[in-house]
């Protein structure tokens, strides 16, 4: 993986351009195309053989001809791989080996059949040789015959012979396959075995793992294999016909002679580069290839690109911050900013000049409607018309008001304040009414700023309190003194406030006005500066971190320090947020962060006991836990994903209560540990916040709350465990009995499938050739047509319960387990597991279309991890679900080939 690190230095930071920009070029490799095959060598770096049959060694930052180091075989080499610690080429007439570390040069003679055919005449020429490796195996492909090389007597032998030629053979870590006109066929040690046919010639195949890609001349499939059968076909494109394809970063890509395109669940081609294309020269494509690491590699005949693995969740770029801001209720879905002398619109689209003569850092507020802008000087308020550009006529009292703060409510009306003062302005009347101070329930001291939720309310912000304007009533809100006052505030879907102060972030929902529930505490040091949302959750932007409450309320922080005063947040997209910090603005892709696999490892929760008694709490979950109240309590803790385990964290405990007593500083900061257990002692009766992290990663962080009380509930809980215990032991002794007593019943009715059509049963069911027995009873068929109903109806019914289990489908059916798993795969091929999960992911598909979140999905199909669901999804249709919600969304997926 050498050349891997070699590359990915010189990759630049941004990952979410359009899809061309995502490929990029090498000062090695400029120059360089029409690239026909391409050998990765274990030790680091790449071989890539043009069409002309050179060949170069790049390194990742410069490419060596070969011929500079020996001198090559006379023959044109048609194809290159690397295995055994060399490169091996292959011409028409030998294969041939070179070791780089002796720099020495081999041949080898083609075997068997194969070199029969050199003296064959010129209307039937032998076929292009290839070469594929295969967990370091090596394999030749030329003239209908298949050859393995074999390192103990150094020679290539025969594997198969058949009428198959080598740009139709596709060698995977998992499955062999070959295509032979609409025929797709499988190689294994036992034999050659049909996978399935199509109605048109088959034009390429790729394959990862259990899945397979095909495309013909008409259609592009994607297959779930399992061992020598086709366990289930969908139709992905409608218009197929390419000749190269790959699986990679980014999903499907696939080259026909219109180009590349990246191929998505719902049949959608995206074009990622055409013939003449300026940006990437050249007329064809000449190859495409995935690398180990996913990384996307393709050549014209004119250039080489590459696409890097995987997707960055953040990019970001050097802008200098805008002068002021849009506030309002439209302005926080599409703010608009000024920079220098413009105002622009920060989705950017529109840019419009500001007819003030002011200079841009005098400007005190902005604000703006669907067709106008304001903003607010210190010699008073103006306005432009954003549809034309022509100033907007304002009374002489507004004109000459220096408003501190602007904001234009759902209504349409401008909420004003000069200092401790409110005013309104209607636009369409040129009606200003001000209220003075007599708005303040309180002694609210200098307004800080205005908010509109979307339901009836104007939120007012000032030194000392928050206020409730609904219905012409103005109405205090009460908050503790230590969370005021707040700096920024967002409204969910579900109507609730969350407010940052300089103490953390709170929940506040009006429905249930007694107090605001505290969230996030604030590290010494840590100040909030912005809150916002999407429909990945809510985000709060630090100076030390940004922290992300999931909708399902779980909390977790990543790393992103920023020492700048001027910071602003917003969210334009569904699944982007938008991070202004100095002069630094940053993209976080929050669909990626929020549920992508690819980050690095969180540390999680294994269990909590104390004096043997254990509680255990499942990975990624926020968990409440009762500990003995003065007793030493244990917490182990390990690493998600299992195989990326961490051998050391930092710890930290910080109280919510009792922050006067000598402990609290103690255990407030943050300590370290090598150990996998954490000791506890001499916890006092309270609530605490613990709070996990990588050292070598402190953007991963995993919150636990602890709520320390008297031994009683220790107790109760012992009980409950052994009623639930107790419970169980007697539903599965009765349910023995009733399934004993019935499985009589059924036992004459088990026997003769009867899903589909007598055709399909028959060729289910017997031997090729053979016909199905004629002797079938009408009342036994009818019996089956009625039990595979029932089953259908009893998965229907409860297969989005986390904890369906084939027990209770046995219950259901009133069968045993045994009987309903052999008559399970009987009529429908599968087990019961892979029937429910089969559900289950159908569902979420449809779901993931209409735009729900992915963790919403997980949780409405049966899965309580969005980590294990996206490794389900991911596993059985080859994208993520982020990736397949993005792609599908209001678009409908291609039907299912029958």
């Amino acid at each position: 993986m050498l050349w891997l690190a070699l590359i990915f230095p010189c990759l630049p930071l941004q990952a979410h351009d359009a899809l061309l920009s995502s490929f990029q070029s090498y000062g090695g490799l400029n120059g360089l195309g029409d690239v026909r095959d391409v050998a990765v060598q274990s030790s680091g770096g790449m071989w890539l053989l043009d069409s002309q049959g050179r060949i170069y060694f790049f390194d990742g930052h410069q490419r060596h001809p070969l011929n500079d180091a020996l001198t090559l075989p006379d023959e044109k080499i048609l194809t290159i791989a690397y295995a055994h610690q060399a490169l091996w080429m292959a011409g028409r007439e030998h294969v041939y080996r070179f070791q780089p570390s002796t720099n020495t040069l081999t041949a080898f003679p083609l075997p068997g059949a194969v070199a029969k055919t050199r003296t064959d005449s010129a209307p039937h020429p032998r076929q292009s040789p290839r070469l594929a490796t295969i967990n370091n195996t090596l394999w030749h492909i030329q003239s209908g015959q298949i050859s393995v090389y074999q390192r103990e007597d150094k020679a290539f032998h025969v594997w198969r012979t058949g009428p198959w030629r080598a740009n139709n053979v596709w060698f995977t870590a998992g499955h062999r396959l070959f295509a032979v006109g609409t025929s797709l066929y499988q190689f294994s040690d036992g034999g050659i075995r049909q996978l399935t046919r199509f109605s048109t010639p088959i034009t390429a195949i790729t394959a990862k793992q259990d899945r397979a890609w095909v495309s013909t001349e008409k259609r592009v499939y994607l297959l779930a294999l399992s061992g020598n059968q086709v366990q289930a076909q969908h139709v992905l494109n409608t218009r197929g016909n390419y000749h190269r394809m790959t699986v990679g970063s980014g999903g499907l890509w696939a080259a026909n002679q219109n180009g590349l395109f990246r191929l998505s669940l719902d049949g959608v081609a995206t074009p990622a580069w055409q013939p003449g294309d300026q940006r990437i020269a050249g007329q064809s494509i000449t190859f495409l290839w995935a690398d180990f690491e996913g990384g996307i590699w393709f050549s014209t005949d004119q250039a080489t690109r590459y696409r890097a693995p995987g997707q960055r969740w953040i990019t970001h770029q050097h802008r200098v911050f805008p002068s002021v801001f849009t506030h309002g209720f439209m302005a926080q879905s599409n703010p608009w900013a000024l920079e220098g002398d413009s105002w622009r619109d920060l989705s950017g689209y529109r840019t419009l000049p500001s007819p003030s003569v002011v200079p841009s850092d005098k400007y005190l507020s902005a604000t703006r409607d669907a067709q106008r802008l304001w903003w607010s000087t210190p010699s008073g308020t103006q306005g432009i018309n954003t549809l034309t550009g022509a100033s907007i006529v304002i009374p002489d009292r507004l004109a000459t008001l220096p408003a501190e703060h602007l904001y234009t409510d759902a209504e349409g009306t401008i909420w004003l304040s000069v200092d401790d003062q409110v005013m309104r302005y209607w636009p369409d009347t040129k009606t200003l009414v001000s209220y003075g101070t007599r708005w303040q329930p309180h002694h609210a001291g200098k307004v800080l700023g205005f908010y509109d939720d979307g339901r009836g309310n104007v939120w007012i912000r000032d030194q000392h309190g928050l206020t409730r304007y609904r219905e012409g009533q103005f109405k205090s809100v009460p908050l503790a003194k230590d969370r005021l006052p707040v700096q920024d505030m967002y409204t969910d879907e579900r109507g609730r406030l969350w407010l940052t102060s300089a103490h953390g972030l709170y929940q506040y929902d009006p429905s249930a006005p007694d107090a605001a529930s505290l969230v996030y505490l604030s590290l010494p040091g840590e100040r909030f500066h912005c809150v916002t949302g999407n429909r990945d959750g809510i985000w709060a932007y630090s100076n030390q971190a940004l922290v992300h409450i999931a909708p399902r309320g779980f909390v977790r922080t990543f790393r992103l320090p920023s020492e700048a005063e001027k910071v602003a947040c917003y969210a334009t997209q569904a699944h982007q947020l938008t991070l202004l910090a100095g002069d630094y603005t940053y993209q976080v892709d929050t669909d990626q962060l929020a549920f992508s696999l690819r980050k690095p490892p969180n540390v999680v929760i294994g269990a909590v006991w104390q004096q043997r008694k254990r509680w255990r709490i499942g990975p990624r979950q926020q968990t409440a836990v009762t500990l003995l109240e003065q007793s030493p309590a244990y917490l182990a803790w390990g690493s998600w994903p299992p195989e990326r385990q961490v051998t050391r964290v930092h710890y930290q405990l910080v109280p919510y209560q009792h922050a006067g007593q000598p402990m609290a500083d103690k255990l407030a900061a943050w300590q370290q540990t090598g150990s996998d257990t954490i000791s506890l002692a001499n916890m006092v009766g309270g609530h605490y916040q613990l709070r996990i992290a990588i050292p070598r990663d402190g953007a991963s962080h995993t919150v636990l709350d602890i709520s320390v009380s008297l031994p009683l509930l220790p107790h109760i809980i012992n009980g409950m465990v052994l009623a639930c215990f107790v419970s169980v032991v007697l539903a599965a002794v009765i349910l023995a009995l009733r399934q004993r007593h019935l499985s009589a019943v059924h036992i004459d009715t088990s026997s003769v499938p009867t899903s589909g059509s007598r055709d399909d049963i028959a060729a289910a069911t017997y031997p090729l050739g053979c016909e199905s027995p004629s002797s079938l009873a009408l009342d036994s068929d009818q019996a089956n047509q009625r039990w595979t109903a029932e089953f259908e109806n009893v998965i229907a019914a409860r297969y989005q319960d986390p904890d369906f289990s084939m027990a209770q489908i046995a219950g259901a059916l009133a069968m045993s387990e045994r009987n309903l798993q052999r008559k399970c795969r009987q009529y429908f091929g599968v087990t019961v597991t892979a029937y429910v999960t089969q559900k289950r992911l159908s569902d979420a598909a449809t779901r993931l279309q209409h735009g729900h979140a992915v963790a919403d999905v997980a949780e409405a199909c049966g899965y309580r991890d969005p980590a294990y669901f996206s490794q389900r999804f991911k596993s059985y249709f080859g994208v993520s679900p982020s990736h397949y919600r993005r792609t599908t969304t209001d678009v409908t997926v291609a039907d299912i080939d029958d």
